[in-house]
């Protein structure tokens, strides 16, 4: 088929478009696909409902603890004046600044330095997350054992991320500060959330000026047993879900070409 138009404008008409020829299985082969692929989806659709789970019990502990102060021991612990109203008896009020380290990202990527596929993933500031990847360095390293929290500056999107990776530029990494060790879980969970995106604009110094009220260190340890398996369960059904999507997306042209047959399948 050739394509009509300026050179650097080359176009095919409604009509030739209308001529291609398509070649289809037969509607009951069809319908066999369709089955197929709809076994992946509700796999994907169970594992995210998995996820919403376990996010909401990690979710509604931080509040039973931290904002309702009902944790273990409080019946016996006393309260006193804050700027922030009544808290226990040893906890303090910062700011996220005092309790935060910003931590460099590394070489920054973009659209046009990233590849479909590679070692390192690259993140963005969109919740999908990834805006591609890379078989250099990674920029920043982080590990089931030792994750590093994201915020991205222009969206206010925060993720708690578990393996090595890289970012585009205003996608800033943070861990609790050295000086006050903090449980990371904890740190995630009391700064998620705390601004919303209202202009496309940077959030940080918003952000970092938030006041909150920072508990005992054994307290935040003891929250951050709780929630790191929650967290590594996560993890393990978001890559569950990266693998099947990955599967179905390969498998629908090889079962439509009839490369794959669908008993095979």
């Amino acid at each position: 088929m050739k394509a009509h138009g300026a050179a650097s404008q080359a176009n095919v008409s409604p009509f030739q478009v209308e001529s291609i020829e398509i070649p289809l299985p037969s509607l009951p082969i069809q319908r066999r696909i369709a089955g197929i692929l709809s076994a992946y989806d509700e796999l994907i659709e169970n594992s995210q409902r998995r996820i919403k789970i376990l996010e909401a019990m990690a979710r509604a502990l931080y509040r039973e603890w931290f904002v309702h102060f009902r944790f273990p021991g409080h019946e016996h612990h006393p309260r006193v004046a804050s700027p922030l109203g009544e808290i226990p008896k040893g906890w303090e009020v910062k700011t996220v600044e005092e309790i935060v380290k910003r931590i460099p990202v590394g070489k920054k990527y973009d659209q046009k330095t990233v590849s479909p596929t590679g070692a390192v993933p690259v993140f963005d500031q969109g919740k999908s997350g990834i805006i591609g990847y890379h078989d250099d360095e990674p920029g920043v390293v982080a590990s089931e054992a030792a994750p590093v929290i994201v915020f991205a500056n222009h969206t206010c999107y925060q993720r708690l991320v578990h393996i090595p990776f890289s970012a585009i530029q205003n996608v800033l990494p943070f861990l609790p500060n050295p000086a006050l060790s903090r449980n990371i879980y904890w740190l995630h969970w009391v700064t998620n959330g705390l601004v919303v995106f209202n202009d496309y604009k940077g959030h940080w110094p918003e952000f970092a000026a938030k006041t909150l009220i920072v508990p005992s260190a054994e307290l935040c340890g003891l929250f951050g047993e709780f929630s790191a398996p929650l967290s590594r369960q996560i993890l393990k059904l978001e890559r569950q879900i990266h693998n099947l999507r990955r599967t179905r997306d390969l498998l629908l042209p090889r079962l439509l070409s009839g490369q794959v047959e669908v008993e095979e399948a």
